[in-house]
């Protein structure tokens, strides 16, 4: 019966039918297909999807949600932004965070496909870390950004070289993995701003346009 099926939260393979879905047996894939089936009542939470397996990233969107319309369930897309691997500038950017979202809405059945990306934005002759969220509704998307804030001089010089902001800072700071951990914004403050900090303010700003007071100004449906 599992030939061949895989695990329909996390794509490994199948060892077991719960919750009318394959799943590999994980407690985690278990409670989130439970979930996604519904509760005793039926009433199913709502599914948004984020294109990323970034741990800081998807617990953003967690966080950002619950503020913005509630309890949903967060269902992790391996996604490619279809850009470099350091975006370089707003609309490059932007580009990495609208294809991650679409890339996420249509993987999986959700409310939003959500996708953030962090690019170098030159302003005034320096270079600013800003994150860029996009969330896509299936025919619009709205978008939104984190705080930016100044990148050393060391890490910029590699950066516009197209190496990634999280590799140049582990050869230098040697900190591994720092891209899912605090971030480099967490490193240049002592853990007084993270990045988790700056990716959820990201999808904040992107939820402004949804919200339902706001909805007609943007054309909303």
């Amino acid at each position: 019966m599992f030939e061949n099926k895989k695990c329909e939260i996390c794509g490994a393979p199948a060892k077991t039918y719960l919750f009318g879905r394959f799943l590999c047996g994980s407690e985690k894939c278990i409670e989130k297909a439970r979930l996604l089936r519904g509760g005793p009542a039926g009433h199913k939470l709502r599914v948004v999807s984020v294109g990323s397996k970034n741990p800081i990233k998807v617990k953003a969107v967690e966080l950002a949600m619950e503020k913005t319309i509630g309890s949903v369930l967060v269902v992790e897309v391996d996604a490619d932004s279809g850009v470099s691997k350091q975006p370089i500038g707003f609309d490059e950017t932007a580009k990495g965070a609208i294809n991650r979202a679409k890339y996420a809405f249509e993987a999986k059945s959700s409310l939003y496909g959500i996708g953030i990306e962090a690019g170098l934005v030159e302003i005034g002759g320096k270079y600013l870390d800003v994150h860029v969220c996009a969330v896509f509704d299936g025919l619009n998307y709205t978008i939104g950004t984190s705080q930016g804030f100044q990148v050393p001089v060391e890490l910029v010089k590699e950066m516009k070289h197209g190496e990634e902001c999280g590799v140049v800072a582990e050869k230098i700071y040697n900190i591994k993995n720092i891209g899912k951990k605090e971030g480099i914004i967490g490193y240049l403050t002592n853990g007084g701003i993270n990045r988790l900090n700056l990716c959820e303010n990201a999808v904040l700003m992107a939820m402004v346009p949804r919200l339902l007071s706001n909805r007609n100004y943007y054309n909303i449906k």
